[in-house]
């Protein structure tokens, strides 16, 4: 690897130019004035290659997924309304999602014969298909992306919600005794959020809502990723299929 000549090496030339003797400080000015512009020149074109070196190596990537509720489900535990924590994530249609490099795609094609089915299998119900770009970011850097999709759902949670890390508890009524703020939710809601490490990860945290029953179902999982396959991630009351594609930057 080769190394860049830093800032740190400029200004030591120009140290040496101030400590030259008066009968000599033209002639080493000249060869010194050269030096440091060619150093700088160095500089900045270093500066250039690593930059493109980095969006070289960065990789964007198409993630599609479909949500589906099951119809006809097995047992499930939980009797208690929830809303997922939102953390950092973001809205991917706002500006927050278009400065980090994420964009909603339209018309997502990938998965649409998987859509069929499930449109027609009478055991299942499509809650949403759609697709959106990212780049490949490590944990830190990736923002997990903000799933809404349904009715609109009014309820209450605890005052002191920021307790609660993953899902907060919610209620029809404010019946918290610390004191209850009321806010907007969606039949389905949640958070998908891909991140690069060794391997493509998909963090998933998602509720689903039944406002009749006043019953939630969570889907909290971390799955490792393979680009290109068909990923299959349920419960027993809804689910979801993914597929993320390295694209061509």
């Amino acid at each position: 690897m080769t190394a860049c000549t830093s800032l740190s090496e400029v200004s030591q030339f120009k140290s040496a130019l101030a400590q030259v003797t008066p009968l000599s400080r033209r002639r080493h000015a000249r060869r010194l004035f050269a030096s440091t512009v060619l150093l700088a020149l160095a500089l900045l074109l270093c500066q250039a290659l690593l930059v493109g070196t980095a969006h070289a190596q960065a990789k964007d990537y198409q993630i599609e997924v479909v949500l589906f509720e099951n119809l006809r489900p097995g047992p499930a535990a939980g009797a208690t309304l929830y809303v997922p924590r939102l953390g950092n994530s973001i809205n991917v249609t706002g500006d927050k999602a278009a400065e980090l490099g994420y964009e909603l795609l339209e018309d997502p094609t990938m998965l649409i014969d998987h859509v069929d089915k499930i449109k027609a299998s009478g055991q299942y119900r499509l809650l949403r298909h759609f697709s959106w770009r990212q780049p490949g970011l490590d944990d830190k850097a990736a923002r997990g992306i903000r799933v809404y999709t349904g009715r609109a759902i009014k309820v209450f949670i605890p005052e002191d919600y920021r307790q609660y890390d993953r899902f907060i508890p919610a209620s029809t009524g404010p019946t918290f005794e610390n004191g209850a703020r009321e806010i907007s939710t969606t039949t389905l809601s949640g958070t998908l959020k891909v991140r690069l490490g060794r391997f493509l990860h998909l963090d998933a945290r998602l509720v689903l809502t039944d406002p009749e029953t006043g019953r939630s179902y969570r889907l909290e999982q971390s799955r490792k990723m393979r680009s290109r396959e068909l990923h299959y991630i349920d419960n027993p009351r809804f689910g979801m299929l993914v597929r993320i594609i390295p694209l061509d930057t």
